[in-house]
């Protein structure tokens, strides 16, 4: 996902409209030393940030990719508040939460390379933190909500909303009053209940259909990046070991066939 992410920020041409182009900056505080490093400098730096996650996904190197990733997507976030998403914000956890799990143990090309690296069993911890770092995302975003603007005005719903009528199927709907205050009402309920819905076997499959139709309805609607399809994909997270190892299965068995060719 993140490899994809940084691949359309060069192509689209927001290196350089972002950390190139402007004259001012606005730095954080304590990180005023953190400045933008000229225009090979930033492409340069994009490119290793790709291929860091580009390794980071194939398990080669993976320690050191993952410190790679963590540095470079961290110093590019803070260059400039102007540029900042709370998404953003979360990605560098994640990302420096990697370099400590012992996420290129298994189905790895490292595994490949030394045998004895391969592990059968993840500790327990290493599930929790990611799990326990997403239900943070969703349960504080759910207290934001809670605000008579948000529940009451159905702002800022009701303002952004109405300029996608143009859309296929639920345009209809964008410009009525009832549907800002159904989505806004609907959004809090989520947030606030997701990650407790998706922790329980018997409500997960329910909480994760949730959390496609909550996060492809948002990235349709707003223009919040790759976020909507990171939490798709981080969300299953919450699913049992046999879920992953079956994902795992038919890979294997897809690259098999392909290889035979």
């Amino acid at each position: 996902m993140m490899l994809g992410g940084v691949t359309r920020f060069m192509l689209k041409g927001w290196v350089a409209d972002l950390y190139v182009k402007p004259a001012f900056y606005f730095t954080y505080y304590g990180f005023e030393w953190v400045k933008p490093l000229g225009e090979t400098g930033m492409h340069t730096l994009f490119f290793l940030m790709g291929f860091a996650a580009l390794m980071m996904s194939l398990g080669f190197l993976y320690r050191f990719s993952a410190i790679a990733f963590f540095l470079s997507f961290t110093y590019v976030e803070l260059i400039d508040k102007s540029n900042y998403l709370n998404h953003y914000y979360f990605v560098s956890i994640i990302a420096f939460l990697m370099i400590l799990l012992p996420a290129g143990n298994y189905f790895s090309i490292d595994t490949l390379i030394r045998p004895a690296k391969k592990a059968t069993h993840v500790p327990r911890w290493c599930i929790l933190i990611i799990q326990f770092q997403l239900g943070i995302v969703y349960f504080f975003a759910g207290i934001s909500k809670l605000n008579p603007d948000w529940l009451l005005r159905a702002q800022p719903l009701r303002t952004w909303l109405p300029p996608h009528t143009n859309l296929p199927v639920i345009g209809y709907f964008m410009d009525k009053l009832w549907i800002a205050y159904f989505f806004s009402w609907f959004g809090a309920v989520y947030d606030l209940c997701i990650p407790f819905m998706l922790c329980f076997k018997k409500t997960r499959k329910l909480a994760y259909f949730l959390v496609l139709v909550f996060h492809i309805l948002t990235a349709m609607l707003f223009q919040i990046g790759m976020f909507p399809y990171v939490m798709i994909v981080c969300t299953l997270i919450f699913f049992p070991e046999a879920f992953h190892l079956k994902i795992i299965g038919r890979i294997k068995k897809l690259v098999q066939h392909v290889s035979k060719k």
